[in-house]
């Protein structure tokens, strides 16, 4: 009963909003289980914009303290108090400020301000009337004379230490304790990896010509917020997957999945009350995620033609209550723009929240109506998953997180699977196994004295003798062996044929796409599920890079005295494959019985079998052209140097055709219509 009225309710979430909240114009995007974006219920809806009437100028900051609402006005050089439950509006250090930036207010009431303009933090009295201290560039050999001190953005800990982000300085967050005393960088992002062209500047430039590049300094931290847990989060742009963090003192991130799905250029975040991040950009596009960074939903967008109620201009803050209401500051506008969650965001808040206490049970009974409601949305696959897993129901979890792609938790729920599994039939596996190895042993015991197989083993000698091709096909066991005479063989024509080598590129072939489709989705074998589907794909990435490795091998083998012909080339390469042909299938096999925490055998596995392919590969080319090791690896070089150019010669062929075809298009189009 309670579940049918939590499903009534979310089917009219739609429709069922705050009756201070207006009519929403924006949609609310998800992400479905296959990674598209998907139209969703409204999340949240517009309320009546706050603060018109007070002329903020250029506003960057806003932060909240119960039912007090503090901003930076940068342009009218203040800090404004609105007190929401009364509708009281205070201007905080007139005549004391210059260009504030960033604001917040510690629990004993002192009012943090970065002022960008004096260079300083500049402590308020919570009248907002005298300066209590003012803390300038550190002097101290821990922060460089040369680094920039232009304080942005400010948050304090409930222990009174005092975090900054400054323009221009790269080494992380400022931090300092109680008594504004500078305790060091915090926090500090990686540097990019260096590109191929930084590389090779790196390796052969002079000092003087690298002082003279651009420094590689890593992205600076451009927000930061502290909530009541006194974890660091913080937002860096242009950083993917790495643009919202959640630090503990030690300056790790421990966001859950370790990265963030979404934009990259967010300009601030807030906290909700369950540790939810809302982030938001300059173009008043909201994310929400889950506390360990799970995306769910997005809203919000920038007004282009028109001003319009819920849609912003330009955003340089956003802030939550402990209702969920946000609250976004519009700095070109001058306005905040509160947005009110429907009964859609409050369940997806319940289920977080039910998870975080225990409440297993109901946070599945919430996301198992999501599902019904929004049967695409990763989020409820992946709330009711993790939901499964703790309640112990491994099968289910697996499914759902599989779905999502939520690796980790699926491989720990396939763990528990398999542990469940073998300890319930681990005697019966045993019994099995001890009397296979009895039966063998009386049967190769019988065998000695009464030859029962023999007419099977004669047969089977009849019917390679009477097939040439069959005999052909099974040399692949040979070269495997002894490849060296396997490819004399071959080349003198006394063992294979062209007609062998197809079928052993066919059966690669084969291989090859049950490898993709068959292998255990922990090990990504759905990147290439469907590529039986798709003749295109296949050929691509299968059938032209051999024939362009035959091919080219034979051409720059015919320039470099090769002995080898064009069809020992095709002939001994397909050979070579035998390792691959003959092992995958297991290694496929395997996959389906390893979790994450084995995957190094997986790895180990298709190591070796990659690795003795190209031994095959190296031995069939050097013996069929007759070559030493050294001619061997120029030939191969040469060979790879030739599929790389004929691809690119391709695409080129490719898009002249392409533009060619526009063009014969457009003509007849224009000849029809002057006719």
């Amino acid at each position: 009963m309670r579940r049918g009225a939590l499903l009534l309710i979310l089917i009219l979430a739609v429709c069922c909003v705050s009756a201070h909240a207006i009519e929403s114009t924006t949609y609310t995007y998800t992400t479905s289980i296959d990674g598209r974006f998907i139209r969703t219920h409204d999340a949240y809806v517009p309320g009546s914009v706050l603060l018109r009437e007070l002329g903020l100028r250029s506003p960057e900051d806003i932060f909240l303290q119960g039912q007090e609402m503090y901003i930076a006005d940068t342009g009218n050089r203040r800090i404004v108090r609105y007190r929401m439950d009364t509708g009281a509006v205070e201007f905080l250090g007139e005549g004391l400020l210059r260009q504030p930036t960033g604001v917040c207010v510690a629990h004993d009431g002192r009012i943090f301000v970065a002022d960008y303009g004096a260079s300083a933090v500049v402590v308020l009295s919570n009248s907002g009337d005298a300066v209590l201290s003012t803390i300038t560039k550190p002097e101290t050999v821990l922060y460089g004379a040369a680094t920039p001190y232009k304080p942005q953005k400010v948050a304090v800990d409930s222990f009174g230490n005092l975090y900054v982000t400054s323009e221009g300085t790269h080494e992380g967050i400022l931090q300092f304790d109680v008594h504004g005393k500078f305790a060091g960088f915090f926090g500090a992002n990686k540097a990019d990896a260096l590109s191929l062209m930084e590389w090779i500047q790196e390796r052969l430039f002079t000092a003087e010509q690298k002082a003279r590049l651009m420094l590689r300094n890593p992205p600076r931290i451009v927000n930061l917020e502290v909530p009541e847990d006194n974890l660091i989060y913080t937002v860096t742009q242009f950083r993917p997957r790495q643009s919202l963090k959640k630090l503990n003192m030690a300056g790790v991130n421990i966001l859950g999945l370790g990265w963030i799905f979404g934009e990259n250029n967010y300009v601030d975040m807030a906290v909700g009350p369950g540790g939810e991040l809302f982030a938001v950009t300059n173009t008043g596009a909201i994310a929400e995620y889950d506390q360990d960074g799970r995306y769910l939903f997005a809203f919000g967008g920038r007004a282009t033609a028109s001003d319009r109620n819920g849609l912003t201009s330009v955003v340089s803050a956003i802030a939550v209550d402990r209702d969920y209401t946000l609250f976004v500051l519009d700095k070109q506008r001058g306005i905040v723009q509160p947005y009110v969650p429907t009964e859609f965001a409050s369940s997806i808040h319940q289920g977080l929240a039910h998870y975080a206490a225990g409440r297993y049970g109901d946070a599945a009974d919430i996301w198992r109506d999501f599902m019904r409601l929004t049967p695409q949305a990763a989020f409820a696959h992946w709330g009711y998953g993790l939901a499964m897993w703790q309640l112990g129901e491994f099968a289910q979890a697996k499914y759902h997180l599989e779905l999502v792609g939520d690796w980790e938790y699926a491989s720990d729920a396939f763990w528990e699977l398999r542990n469940a599994w073998l300890m319930e039939n681990l005697g019966t596996v045993l019994v099995i196994l001890i009397a296979l190895a009895v039966l063998l042993r009386i049967l190769r015991a019988f065998r000695k004295g009464y030859s029962f197989l023999k007419p099977l083993e004669d047969g089977w000698e009849r019917l390679k003798g009477h097939s040439t091709l069959l005999r052909d096909v099974l040399y692949v066991r040979h070269m495997l062996r002894h490849p060296i005479d396997a490819v004399y063989d071959l080349r003198h024509h006394l063992r294979g044929s062209v007609l062998s080598a197809t079928i052993l590129y066919l059966l690669a072939l084969g291989v090859w796409l049950a490898d993709s489709i068959f292998t255990a989705r922990l090990f990504n074998a759905n990147a290439f599920a469907y590529t039986w589907q798709n003749p295109l794909i296949v050929t691509s990435l299968v059938m032209i890079p051999t024939a362009l490795f035959v091919v080219g091998n034979y051409f720059i083998s015919s320039i470099n005295d090769g002995e080898g012909t064009f069809v020992n080339v095709y002939t001994v390469t397909a050979y070579a494959l035998s390792a691959y042909i003959l092992a995958t299938p297991w290694i496929t096999l395997l996959s389906h019985g390893l979790t994450l925490n084995e995957a190094f055998l997986h790895a180990l596995a298709r190591a070796v079998v990659g690795g003795y392919t190209f031994v095959l590969v190296f031995i069939a080319i050097k013996e069929v052209h007759g070559y030493t090791v050294g001619d061997t690896i120029k030939n191969l070089a040469l060979t790879a140097c030739f599929m790389v150019l004929a691809v690119l010669a391709m695409a080129i062929l490719y898009l002249m055709w392409n533009q060619l075809v526009r063009f014969v298009v457009t003509l007849i189009e224009e000849v029809r219509y002057l006719v």
